[in-house]
């Protein structure tokens, strides 16, 4: 999914022009990005996290998923990281790849994607 940098580029321009365009968002400036990984070992995730907070990320936690309409775990856990910085959809592209690949080294089942959103967004501003 994630392992070269063109056939993303279209969606997350996309992606990137829906956020000006709706949220009036300057995604040319600093922005929150959150990345994702999914596992069943709470391990691996764990080394991924560290190695990653290492390298000037935030580990922000390990969740457990469940299903969604059961609510019952699936087994499976998310890792979630933030860093706040500036992309493009090139830069956010080969940030996928590169995740892909560290996914890959560290036998983690799934790189789950990308989101990113305001500097302090939450839910208070979304209701605004």
């Amino acid at each position: 999914m994630f392992d070269d940098i063109e056939s993303q580029l279209e969606g997350i321009r996309e992606i990137f022009a829906e956020a000006k365009r709706e949220d009036n968002w300057k995604t040319d400036e600093v922005m929150l990005y959150s990345f994702y990984f999914v596992d069943k070992s709470v391990e691996k995730l764990e080394k991924l996290g560290n190695k990653l907070d290492a390298d000037g990320y935030d580990f922000v936690d390990i969740f457990e998923l469940g299903d969604e309409d059961t609510g019952k775990s699936t087994g499976e856990y998310l890792l979630h990281i933030d860093k706040i910085e500036t992309h493009t959809p090139e830069s956010v592209a080969q940030r996928n790849v590169e995740f892909q690949k560290l996914a890959n080294d560290y036998e983690i089942e799934t790189y789950d994607g990308w989101e990113f959103g305001e500097i302090g967004d939450d839910d208070e501003e979304e209701d605004e």
